[in-house]
């Protein structure tokens, strides 16, 4: 069942990063991260089913950076997927946690990757939905993509058009390259617009649709997987975006302790699939540490 957290709001970086709580204060920490796009609302079913589970765990999610009440980067700033092992750490910082359990779904998932491959001495453990790293590109293709995302920046307007029909932004997750369902659709557009008298408008910033402007080669995103020291979690939908083969050469990287899951569903299984399920298979993981 579906259920708001607790709404927390930190100073990151000389920004707002918002966030939901879910579980006891004083329970082992667990920092969620969301998918592109998405905000904390993703884990407004998994991160409830967790805590009815076990009463000493204590998960927050966050808005990362650009997306749902979170405040934007300045202008000229990029939102460069490695930057977010950056803002991991600094999210931990400002949230007091020494060490703690790190959760992510998609670009979530990738960003922990990243982090994990960094700072694993920090982590307790490492738990990815959907994701094992950031999608890879070659070095060939590195100048025209620094001037594809340069001259797109340049072009950048801030500015979101306005709707009176807030149904419209529902429909436009329904309907988009990762369709949701309803009621995850309707989740994720509460803290995705902002309303004035002139109708409805995106809160995302705009330029989280750029293009970066570098994608890792495929042998570093293994070598940060390489780094990985802390026990890992897998869960991957039989419908979602990672096959067996995109996933079998990066999991084979991880030399911890680690635990594979396929399940059916889609790319938000996490949200729209067997929660229960998916709660008590990572629920088993943490409590097996």
């Amino acid at each position: 069942m579906m259920a708001a957290g607790q709404p927390l709001n930190l100073q990151v970086k000389g920004i707002e990063i918002a966030a939901q709580a879910w579980g006891n204060p004083n329970g082992q920490p667990v920092l969620a991260l969301h998918g592109w796009l998405d905000n904390s609302a993703s884990y407004a079913w998994l991160a409830p089913a967790l805590a009815q589970l076990a009463d000493d765990y204590y998960i927050v999610a966050v808005d990362l950076p650009g997306h749902g009440l979170s405040g934007h980067w300045p202008e000229h700033h990029h939102y460069h997927l490695w930057a977010g092992v950056e803002d991991i750490e600094h999210i931990a910082d400002a949230l007091g946690w020494s060490r703690f359990h790190l959760l992510g779904h998609s670009m979530g998932a990738a960003m922990s990757v990243l982090y994990a491959g960094c700072f694993s001495s920090r982590l307790l453990s490492l738990s990815l939905i959907e994701a094992i790293g950031p999608m890879a590109g070659s070095i060939q293709e590195v100048p025209e993509r620094l001037a594809d995302a340069i001259t797109k920046m340049k072009q950048h307007q801030p500015a979101q058009r306005r709707h009176k029909n807030k149904d419209l932004f529902v429909q436009a997750r329904m309907a988009g390259m990762i369709k949701l369902k309803r009621p995850a659709a309707e989740a994720i557009i509460e803290r995705s617009i902002d309303e004035t008298p002139q109708g409805f408008a995106w809160r995302n910033d705009k330029r989280v649709m750029l293009p970066s402007m570098m994608r890792l080669p495929e042998d570093v995103v293994q070598a940060f997987l390489s780094k990985i020291t802390v026990p890992t979690w897998g869960l991957y939908a039989e419908d979602g975006l990672i096959t067996p083969a995109i996933l079998s050469p990066r999991w084979d990287c991880i030399s911890a302790v680690k635990s594979l899951h396929w399940m059916t569903g889609g790319h938000h299984l996490h949200m729209e699939g067997d929660v229960s399920a998916i709660a008590k298979k990572l629920m088993g993981f943490w409590q097996a540490l």
